[in-house]
């Protein structure tokens, strides 16, 4: 009986050290692929769609809208108690720009309610090529989430950088939570078999 229970006790420390071991390694390949991102430069599609909650994105969103990549901008996630004036301040947006060519998705609270934004205001306004613009550790669930309503259309992924895991802590702990989020929709997506050789 002691015996066994030693056995017991052996394997559970091997499964676990190949548990941590395998998050470990499965994170630094996360983390390495994410910080070699790269923002696609001469864009061009019919809408862009930006997830809000990270600094910088907003501001990148408009920049490309400005630039002609696409022809709206959906701003998914908006708080419902941040008015349209109090964001187009905050971001130092055009009145013309914002009033013609700007909507504010107020619905989302969180990645899954980004991509049903997404989805809903892509089938209104008949849009089949798309710019996902968020924070770079955030492009590989956000497009996983999106494909997974919308197959058929084409996301392409645009990084807002972000400081990386190792930089400083509060960082690294965004990326690890970002990590486990990212391998849990990974796993739902591949037992669905929806995941397709040209995944971010």
């Amino acid at each position: 009986m002691a015996r066994e229970r030693a056995n017991n006790g052996q394997w559970l420390r091997g499964l676990a050290f190949l548990i941590v071991f395998g998050l470990m390694a499965g994170f630094a390949g996360y983390a390495g692929h994410v910080s070699a991102l790269e923002t696609p430069a001469g864009l061009r599609a019919d809408g862009i769609i930006v997830l809000t909650g990270g600094e910088g994105r907003l501001q990148r969103a408009v920049q490309l809208l400005e630039d002609g990549a696409g022809d709206r901008l959906l701003v998914s996630g908006v708080n419902p108690s941040v008015s349209g004036e109090a964001l187009r301040n905050s971001a130092s947006i055009d009145r013309d720009l914002f009033d013609c060519c700007i909507d504010l998705g107020r619905e989302a609270t969180d990645t899954v309610g980004n991509a049903r934004e997404a989805v809903a205001w892509a089938e209104e306004h008949g849009f089949d090529r798309l710019i996902i613009v968020t924070s770079d550790y955030h492009i590989p669930r956000s497009i996983l989430e999106l494909r997974a309503l919308m197959p058929e259309r084409e996301l392409i992924a645009y990084p807002v950088a972000s400081p990386r895991p190792w930089e400083n802590a509060t960082a690294a702990r965004r990326w690890a939570l970002e990590y486990l989020k990212f391998s849990a929709v990974f796993v739902r997506e591949l037992a669905r078999g929806s995941l397709s050789d040209n995944q971010e």
